[in-house]
């Protein structure tokens, strides 16, 4: 795929400890670390020049599950996604400033953060993803699954006004009926446990976009790294 690339001289990992450090004291104390305006300027611009450049074909229907459970449920999720891994320059400022992210909460927590899966998302007008979390404690200790065990959402969406709808609302626990929005405003990020948080992303009134992202901790068997790299990739 042929696109625009951001100036070739632009750091691959754009490091910020105020921001991580941020991130981690939040983390410690609530679980949950709401940053706005925070994703540092060359990040943005490098998911912003790849995300105007991308076709409609290069993005599927999002849906729900995981692997042979997976499955399309437009009453529960409608956005529409295209996976990211690093085969463009843009891609790589992405991922190297997630994996810096994920260097220092290790360091930091001791999480033992191993693998990153990030995708782009479209909300078109009247799009939405119903209340849920990201991984349920069950899978894990059960079934001995590798769960996602932190959630990263980042906004790319300028001059989003009160009306525009598309918040993510993340709630504190399932008895939480109220939760905090969130605006997707260009440069917000926002970062939290995967199984503790039920959340969802309202109607959008217009078209939406951001990028998801989450930290696994190392699940490889027989050598193969748990997720398999995926088919869409940028």
């Amino acid at each position: 795929m042929n696109i625009t690339s951001v100036n070739e001289a632009s750091p691959l990992i754009t490091l910020d400890d105020a921001i991580f450090e941020s991130v981690v004291n939040d983390l410690v104390k609530q679980g949950f670390s709401i940053q706005p305006n925070r994703l540092p300027v060359a990040v943005v611009d490098a998911l912003l020049t790849c995300q105007r450049s991308m076709k409609d074909s290069e993005y599927q229907k999002a849906g729900i599950g995981r692997a042979t459970q997976f499955q399309q449920k437009d009453d529960i999720r409608s956005d529409e996604i295209s996976w990211i891994t690093g085969s463009t320059v843009e891609g790589q400022i992405w991922l190297s400033w997630c994996d810096a992210l994920k260097t220092y909460i290790n360091r930091s927590l001791f999480m033992g953060l191993f693998s990153f899966e990030s995708h782009f998302a479209c909300y078109d007008v009247g799009a939405f993803y119903k209340r849920h979390l990201d991984a349920f404690k069950e899978q894990r200790v059960l079934k001995n699954q590798t769960n996602r065990v932190l959630s990263l959402v980042a906004y790319l969406n300028e001059d989003w006004k009160e009306g525009d709808g598309g918040e993510l609302v993340l709630y504190q626990n399932n008895e939480d009926t109220k939760g905090l929005k969130i605006e997707p405003t260009r440069g917000t990020f926002v970062v939290f446990l995967s199984e503790e948080f039920p959340h969802e992303v309202l109607t959008s009134n217009r078209e939406r976009h951001s990028v998801a992202g989450w930290f696994r901790v190392n699940g490889s068997i027989n050598a193969q790294i748990d997720p398999p790299v995926s088919a869409n990739i940028r």
